[in-house]
């Protein structure tokens, strides 16, 4: 296994734990979706992810968790308020990550699946 395998396969299980964990603070924000601190742990979740993403040339999922860190960065800087929809739109780009993920595990690559449509949602709104 060549250096960059083991960066990749350390990355893939460090965001699969991650997510997890995310998917315990969303459950946590429907009771109080006021909770900047909870929301600000997942934004530097997403920013990891990211980063890591970007670092290792995987430009999809680097590009779809941008989108959900900058929706999460206002929500954690209380320019907005977590509603229902917003909780929806930053489940789907967990989802999308999540498939991502599964698809570089499989095979090293990202595949083509588009999350324009995805991407969208969450920069509209981020900018509402």
């Amino acid at each position: 296994m060549s250096e960059n395998d083991e960066v990749v396969a350390e990355f893939l299980v460090e965001s699969h734990e991650n997510l997890d964990q995310l998917d315990r603070e969303f459950v946590a924000l429907e009771g109080d979706p006021t909770q900047r601190p909870r929301i600000a742990a997942i934004f530097r979740t997403i920013h990891t992810i990211k980063g890591t993403a970007g670092f290792l040339g995987f430009s999809r999922l680097e590009g779809l968790t941008h989108a959900g860190e900058s929706l999460l960065s206002v929500l954690r800087d209380g320019e907005l308020t977590l509603t229902p929809e917003i909780t929806t739109a930053l489940l789907g780009m967990v989802d999308g990550v999540r498939r991502l993920l599964s698809r570089i595990s499989d095979s090293g690559e990202e595949g083509t699946e588009d999350f324009t449509a995805l991407i969208n949602v969450l920069k509209a709104h981020t900018n509402a």
